[in-house]
């Protein structure tokens, strides 16, 4: 996942559109209007072996949105890359479905050696009203085996989830996350529109409690967005995102 909006929101993305769905649920991808580029740098609990970067592009066409993006994430002795070309498309103005294809690229020490393979994402994303979304997003569901010797395998994780504008300027988001390996997780955030150019937010996850705050600014055809995430046992997570709407 990226993008400091839902980072602030405790993650709960998949229901949300902007740039950063290309990670989040491609299938919000759709809802663009316009052509958008983005960088977003997370510094994980603080130490700069764990930072994770992450860019993408968006180009809405008559017949879709077509985008690709890029992750990096640790340090020379162990560093994961992956590279998504992803596709989404409006079916009517109720549902949305995008689909991404991944090349993933693991460099790890000598010992246990270097591991690339493809795998893919779907997403899918319903307008229930003008007001409620619901998302689903699967990545990796066929659960990849990325070493015969060992049976090692990508994680599998399932989210599913939505977002509500209770009012123009307020939204609520809820969403539970399962990776196939590891117990659910429930997040929640929420958005205030204080101003046209200034939304305020804040989020949770559970398993155990993580605390989330951000903010958004909007100038032109510059968002930036700042946030920070507090783990219970290992401290700050620091976020920042900026897109460029063309």
């Amino acid at each position: 996942m990226a993008g400091a909006r839902s980072a602030s929101m405790g993650n709960s993305s998949v229901a949300l559109t902007d740039l950063w769905s290309a990670f989040n649920n491609q299938a919000a991808l759709s809802g663009l209007t316009a052509p958008a580029a983005g960088f977003y740098y997370e510094n994980r609990f603080m130490l700069k072996e764990l930072g994770y970067k992450a860019a993408a592009l968006a180009y809405p066409y008559k017949i879709g949105t077509v985008a690709v993006n890029f992750a990096q994430f640790g340090f020379e002795a162990w560093k994961e890359n992956k590279v998504g070309l992803s596709y989404s498309k409006a079916f009517g103005n109720f549902i949305a479905i995008g689909v991404q294809l991944d090349y993933c690229m693991m460099h790890r020490d000598e010992r246990y050696g270097d591991i690339n393979y493809l795998t893919f994402e779907v997403g899918i994303l319903s307008n229930i009203t003008t007001r409620l979304t619901l998302g689903a997003h699967a990545y990796n569901p066929l659960n990849t085996v990325i070493s015969e010797t060992t049976d090692e395998r990508a994680p599998a994780v399932f989210r599913l989830g939505g977002a509500y504008e209770v009012t123009d300027k307020f939204i609520i988001t809820a969403e539970t996350e399962k990776d196939i390996n590891d117990k659910v997780l429930l997040k929640s955030g929420i958005e205030y529109k204080l101003i046209p150019t200034i939304h305020l937010r804040v989020g949770i996850t559970s398993d155990p409690s993580t605390f989330c705050f951000g903010i958004g600014v909007f100038y032109r055809k510059l968002t930036m967005d700042f946030s920070a995430s507090y783990h219970q046992v290992l401290g700050f997570s620091p976020q920042t995102s900026v897109i460029y709407t063309f």
